[in-house]
């Protein structure tokens, strides 16, 4: 069963670029955050990786401006004018599994089984008062 395309402006399909970027970049949230501008500590870029929130104008301007990220892959996925290193890493990495912050999402909504955990004894109560 083939599976619909998916919108490249989705939040979604903008957050799983955001962590490829970050990733290919070897950057952590906090320093991304503050490429962009903020002061936080990674809260702002955590909300737009994880796509809690879509990265505003003036974020993503500050990253083009800052690392060289051109607007068309943040907010559509084309992939022509990133700077080829970039581009080869950003490659690379989607050859690869997801992403974790997509992989968690895929496991929250049911997409991909959950990893498994280890059987929890229960202890059985044999006669005496039921608890209230």
């Amino acid at each position: 069963m083939a599976h619909p395309p998916t919108d490249p402006t989705s939040i979604a399909e903008i957050s799983r670029r955001l962590e490829l970027t970050r990733r290919a970049l070897g950057l952590t949230q906090v320093m991304m955050g503050r490429l962009m501008g903020t002061i936080s500590n990674g809260q702002a870029w955590g909300n737009y990786e994880s796509g809690k929130r879509r990265i505003s104008v003036d974020h993503a301007l500050a990253l083009s401006q800052n690392v060289g990220l051109p607007l068309d892959w943040i907010y559509q996925g084309r992939m022509v004018n990133l700077p080829p290193e970039l581009r080869e890493k950003i490659q690379h990495l989607m050859l690869e599994a997801p992403p974790q912050t997509l992989t968690r999402r895929l496991r929250r909504a049911g997409n991909e089984p959950p990893a498994v955990s280890p059987a929890r004894h229960t202890s059985i109560r044999r006669g005496g008062a039921s608890r209230k």
